[in-house]
């Protein structure tokens, strides 16, 4: 099996006897514009040729980018198939067919599928949309874990499903902020703790390397770029896997790994010396968010109060209580809730909950998914209510899934379908989840 790293959670598998293409994203921002590719991705038109399957992890941005998809040509559009993970909703079908695709194949939790003779695929899905990809031949299983925050008990039930793991490819950095105030504290930690859940999982599946990836970006606003201050890189990587007697593959964007070679930890020196450079000279162009005017905020937010009054039950619309937002770029405060759709401007000087620039706070309310990529963009700090904005990202992301909680919306046929295949390692990720969360 050849592993070709091109960018960011995109790689080119190379299996037996078909070749699978992974989240390509080589155009444009993600995440509201709030993150950059760093370094630019090594593609060119002709690795379309030859691929067979192209795997979508999940909808958020940098995994499915509406800018590369629509720049990929038609023709490899009719001609491959895309791979998914099957959910609740059909939300995403529709908008890969919007897209031009015309073969897709939708796979259920932790169910082994061939594709080839030769090849099969698993997805597991981990975590409220996030799923991991294991491409299996003969002698080979790669495991694709991406965003997946798997945890001991996913990997016993990896190995339990797939049998071993060769190749486990992990994402390596921070992905988004919690919003702590004293940041300062808080991310030197959380960077660490990415760093010993790879070893982790990679102990837990007794993987014969690691292969780091999907971090590959630059935080790029004014208001988030305290991030890569804390960000971990290739070489803090290296050294943290070299410690930890652990094997790790280190890939430059166009390098390519290939498993019936032998590889050995100064072979990553080649990759190390790029990523070396990048991170010492490389250009970070940080952005100036626009300015959103305070009425149109309000109108966001109303609008979007009246769409979750539609969807969720009134006790669960009652945990989003008022809180009250310094709005910096607009030298405003501001007490609004989601659920009376309230909206008031406070005097100066009064004081806060949270800080957040007028652009995220308005796309926070403006898309369906808006409260999520603010965490992911890590654009807002929290002083206060901490369990108050908890609720605010359970019941939007809810709301994102389509995951609707009145009685006719939840108990549909597609619902019940996906909670009864979710229940595979399902309540384990819900509790671990709630405690990441506190």
């Amino acid at each position: 099996m050849k592993i070709k790293f091109i960018s960011h959670a995109s790689v080119r598998i190379e299996a037996a006897d078909c070749v699978i293409l992974t989240d390509p994203w080589y155009k444009g921002t993600a995440f509201n514009d709030s993150w950059k590719l760093f370094p630019a991705p090594a593609w060119d038109d002709s690795l379309f040729d030859g691929v067979d399957y192209l795997w979508i992890s999940h909808e958020h941005p940098d995994h499915f980018s509406i800018a590369t998809l629509k720049a990929i040509p038609q023709s490899f559009k009719e001609r491959v198939t895309v791979l998914f993970q099957k959910n609740n909703t059909d939300k995403m079908p529709v908008a890969f067919q919007k897209f031009g695709f015309k073969n897709i194949k939708l796979l259920k939790n932790r169910q082994t599928y061939p594709i080839t003779p030769k090849t099969k695929v698993y997805v597991s899905q981990i975590g409220q949309m996030d799923s991991s990809l294991a491409v299996i031949n003969d002698d080979c299983t790669l495991l694709n874990v991406n965003d997946c925050e798997a945890n001991t008990i996913d990997c016993k039930n990896f190995l339990k499903d797939l049998g071993k793991v060769d190749i486990l490819l992990n994402q390596f950095s921070m992905a988004g902020y919690n919003g702590h105030f004293d940041r300062e504290k808080y991310l030197p930690g959380v960077a660490k703790t990415i760093l010993k859940n790879m070893a982790d999982n990679h102990r837990d599946l007794n993987a014969g390397l690691s292969i780091p990836f999907a971090s590959n970006i630059y935080f790029c606003t004014e208001d988030n770029k305290y991030m890569n201050d804390y960000s971990n890189n290739p070489d803090k990587v290296h050294e943290y896997f070299l410690n930890e007697k652990l094997k790790l593959v280190t890939l430059f964007p166009g390098d390519i790994y290939d498993s019936a070679g032998t590889w050995t930890p100064s072979d990553n020196e080649a990759a190390l010396t790029k990523y070396r450079e990048l991170y010492a000279h490389g250009e970070k162009i940080i952005d100036v968010p626009p300015v959103v005017e305070i009425d149109k905020i309000e109108g966001a937010l109303k609008k979007r109060s009246s769409q979750l009054k539609e969807k969720f039950p009134t006790w669960v619309l009652k945990k989003l209580l008022p809180v009250k937002i310094q709005i910096p770029d607009l030298n405003a405060i501001v007490e609004l809730s989601l659920y009376t759709g309230s909206f008031t401007v406070l005097p100066a000087g009064t004081d806060y909950d949270l800080v957040i620039y007028s652009q995220p706070l308005f796309n926070c309310f403006d898309t369906p998914w808006g409260v999520q990529t603010m965490g992911v963009g890590a654009r807002f700090r929290i002083k206060s209510k901490m369990g108050i904005w908890k609720w605010y990202r359970i019941i939007t992301s809810l709301n994102n899934a389509e995951m609707f909680l009145k009685f006719k919306y939840l108990l549909t046929k597609g619902n019940l379908n996906f909670i009864r295949d979710r229940m595979k390692g399902g309540v384990n990720q819900l509790f671990y989840q709630l405690r990441r969360m506190e």
